[in-house]
């Protein structure tokens, strides 16, 4: 089993994707303390062993490639490079590699879950919840979201459930986000688009992170965040659900960040 890292994790997945090849192959890559994340690569036409987990959603983000997913009963979703694709408790979820690649996807999974649940899905398809708005959304794409809420900045919860907060932030060029940090849980982010930086004190390197790169900062560790270049960013910033107060500099009420 994983252990929570202590230490910032810069995850390079477009390197790890060219050294380990065109699949099918699986990586873990760490834990939180809530989920276990790894990533997924299958060739063109696999099929996953289909499935439900009744005590937690299970959320993916499309990193490479087309995938069709069957959740529930309802109908096929289509997702691509960027995409998140929500499976809500309870609901049987099989994966397939369309095209004429391989794909790769990052899951995002209880700790302790197991894949033996199992039941078929229904002969007769029923229409899609009458949502259209994020969060929880079973299918979100960055194109709809950014028609809903126009140009950055903003944050707009994708996933809000009792395991985790996904948040997806919009952020134009030479954008700060405000450095703070987190006593009481780990935070880590996956960049759909865009480059940024996260520095992290002056006793650590500054990391330079890009699209597909995930950032892991262990709690306590003050970090700030910048959009570089001439290009938006796009990241995904997973925490737990309790643990949502974020110190800020000036609280006399605050522990210290960590060095």
């Amino acid at each position: 089993m994983l252990e929570v890292s202590t230490e910032p994790l810069h995850i390079k997945t477009g390197e790890l994707i060219a050294e380990k090849g065109e699949g099918p192959w699986y990586e873990p890559l760490f834990t939180d303390g809530r989920n276990n994340v790894g990533l997924i690569c299958d060739v063109p036409g696999a099929v996953n062993d289909h499935h439900f987990h009744p005590d937690f959603d299970e959320f993916w983000v499309i990193l490479k490639g087309d995938l069709e997913f069957e959740i529930g009963d309802y109908p096929i979703i289509s997702a691509g490079k960027g995409d998140i694709v929500l499976a809500p408790a309870g609901d049987r979820h099989l994966i397939r590699t369309m095209g004429v690649g391989s794909s790769v996807r990052l899951h995002v999974s209880k700790i302790g879950s197991n894949h033996e649940s199992k039941n078929e899905r229904s002969s007769e398809i029923v229409p899609f919840p009458d949502q259209t708005e994020p969060p929880n959304l079973l299918h979100t794409t960055l194109n709809t979201v950014i028609a809903q809420k126009g140009e950055p900045q903003w944050v707009s919860s994708v996933v809000q459930n009792p395991l985790n907060t996904a948040n997806l932030i919009y952020s134009a060029p030479g954008t700060p986000h405000n450095a703070h940090w987190h006593p009481e849980f780990d935070e880590w982010w996956t960049i759909l688009k865009g480059e940024l930086t996260w520095d992290l004190g002056e006793k650590r390197p500054i990391y330079h992170v890009k699209q597909g790169d995930i950032m892991f900062v262990p709690r306590g560790l003050k970090h700030y965040i910048l959009t570089q270049g001439d290009e938006t960013s796009f990241r995904l910033a997973i925490t737990d659900s309790e643990g949502l107060h974020v110190y800020q500099e000036g609280d006399e009420d605050a522990p210290p960040p960590r060095e």
